[in-house]
């Protein structure tokens, strides 16, 4: 018996096994009059897609959104709504708008933030799907769509609320027949019907409520505008027609005009109106009662912080000097000019200006004039250089400009004159004195002996007093020639006096830093208690001799006013 033989595997060729296409396949076991429903169609256009509405669409207006903002409730809705909500007096919280309830938290105007993420996501999409990136609506169609959502709200909370109370009340006890419970059930649905109409109409009332009360509020808000352009319009007619008599009635009416409270004065501030002031107070054919008038308009103007600067691009400051500084003006438009030049000084951005445009010889030459200027009018003057001389370009100026240090201190050392005058001139020697010109400017004029003299009065006011220590101390900084003259005018007495007087605290510190470069030190109580002892001894001796040469050193007189032009 031979091995057996191996087996040996045939391999047939591999034949597919495909189905024929469904179309070439037929039914088995099928009626014939059975037709076969067609396959879905599949949506090849991405284009014809359905926008999700959760993300990319507003939840007011069911639409993509152009500017979507996101309110602090995590809400995102388009910009229109959101200011739509805010005129109508509603708010965006967290379930919606609100009618009525401003104090929803979420909603407002303040709070969004712009959803750059989304919006990115929107455009995508319109590329991708071939339309065109959606545009934001107007501010009518956001307010239609704001309402209707909140009617919609109120509809579907009225609903709510009506389907829990009847079902509260219309619940079936256990022992009723069945017609009863079909009685219950009818009446239920009757009493929802009834209470969500009633709840729709109550709603809509409300929202009509406060639509109105918002119309109402703006045309009241509107109202003083649109008298202000008629005014306007009246008053520049009336300029350029050249008439006398009218241009005097104009400027008197807006002299009434603008005491009448600050929405008047902000909705008068506009360029014909400046331009129309401005050439009555440059002509000098028109009556004194119309520049006056004019120039006191201006001054009520200038009352308005938001008028400050619109004022001087105007122009107005050129035509306030020149009322300011002319003898030929009636005294009443003079005083007026000096408070609006003060007004408008009080705007930190005008100084400059101000003082560039001419402003500061008429200033200076008012505050000065005790014969011609009426107190209102110097006091005017002198808080507008107080408060030019903040500017660094205006102490230059004042340092420069020829016998202005000089004139400030004859005004500060005059004990014929007024307190707050006094006091004026003196804060703006300080402001001066702050700079290395100011400073040197000062003291070539005499000022510590000046600041030393009034130190020295028996009857020194306080405010005074502070003034002419702060004086003191901006000039002794970085100035080698202050210990000298404030040695020769004696101001190291009336300073150690202040700082024996003083309490603790920044003034005596001052004095205490004054003394110290004049190389004296307010420590040296035995000298100045031997010194008083000697004075009680021997009745006055040197401290009235010391006031008497001080006094007498002082600068001289001011000017007169017509030598500044």
């Amino acid at each position: 018996m031979g091995a057996e033989r191996a087996r040996r595997w045939k391999l047939l060729p591999f034949r597919s096994l495909s189905l024929p296409p469904p179309a070439a396949s037929k039914p088995k076991n099928r009626p014939p009059d059975v037709t076969v429903p067609p396959p879905p169609a599949t949506k090849d256009n991405k284009g014809e897609e359905e926008v999700p509405a959760d993300f990319l669409c507003c939840p007011i207006l069911r639409t993509p959104m152009a500017d979507p903002v996101i309110l602090p409730s995590g809400q995102t809705y388009e910009r229109a709504c959101v200011l739509a909500c805010a005129e109508l007096g509603l708010s965006l919280g967290p379930d919606g708008v609100v009618a009525g309830d401003r104090g929803t938290p979420g909603g407002g105007v303040a709070a969004a933030i712009p959803n750059d993420a989304l919006r990115a996501a929107v455009r995508t999409w319109c590329a991708l799907s071939g339309r065109a990136a959606p545009v934001a609506p107007s501010g009518e169609e956001a307010s239609v769509a704001v309402l209707r959502a909140v009617v919609a709200g109120t509809q579907v909370s009225a609903r709510s609320s009506s389907n829990l109370s009847c079902s509260s009340e219309g619940a079936p006890a256990p022992a009723r027949s069945a017609s009863n419970l079909s009685c219950s059930s009818e009446g239920a649905s009757a009493a929802s019907t009834s209470s969500s109409s009633s709840g729709r109409s109550s709603r809509e009332v409300d929202v009509q409520v406060v639509v109105r009360g918002k119309e109402a509020a703006k045309e009241e808000q509107d109202e003083p505008v649109r008298v202000a352009d008629a005014e306007e319009e009246a008053v520049a007619k009336a300029v350029e027609a050249g008439d006398e008599t009218e241009v005097e009635a104009a400027m008197a009416a807006l002299r009434r005009a603008t005491r009448e409270g600050t929405a008047r004065r902000c909705a008068l501030c506009g360029p014909r109106l400046l331009a129309a002031l401005r050439r009555v107070l440059l002509s000098s054919r028109h009556t004194a009662s119309a520049r006056a008038d004019a120039a006191a308009a201006l001054s009520n103007l200038s009352l308005e912080p938001e008028n400050r600067v619109p004022v001087v691009r105007a122009g107005a400051v050129p035509a306030l000097v020149e009322v300011l500084a002319s003898a030929a003006s009636p005294a009443e438009a003079r005083e007026h000019a000096a408070g609006a030049l003060f007004g408008l000084a009080l705007h930190e951005g005008n100084r400059a200006a101000i003082g560039v445009l001419g402003a500061l010889p008429p200033l200076l030459a008012a505050l000065a004039d005790r014969d011609h200027a009426a107190p209102r009018a110097r006091r005017d003057a002198g808080m507008a250089l107080y408060h030019l001389s903040f500017a660094a370009v205006n102490q230059s100026k004042l340092a420069r400009a020829p016998g202005a240090s000089r004139t400030l201190l004859s005004v500060a050392c005059d004990a014929a004159e007024a307190a707050p005058i006094r006091r004026l001139a003196l804060m703006v020697l300080c402001n001066v004195a702050a700079c290395a010109e100011g400073s040197a400017a000062l003291m070539d004029a005499g000022a510590v002996a000046t600041a030393s003299a009034i130190l020295s009065e028996g009857a020194c006011h306080a405010e005074l007093q502070e003034c002419c220590v702060e004086a003191l101390y901006a000039m002794s900084r970085g100035s080698p020639r202050f210990r000298g003259l404030a040695r020769a005018a004696g101001a190291d007495r009336p300073l150690m006096l202040i700082a024996e007087q003083a309490s603790p605290g920044v003034d005596k510190e001052v004095v205490q830093t004054v003394l110290r470069t004049m190389g004296r030190d307010s420590s040296d109580d035995d000298h100045t208690s031997v010194r008083r002892n000697d004075e009680g001894h021997h009745g006055r001796s040197s401290l009235p001799h010391r006031r008497r040469v001080a006094s007498g050193s002082a600068p001289p007189a001011a000017t007169p006013p017509s030598s500044h032009p």
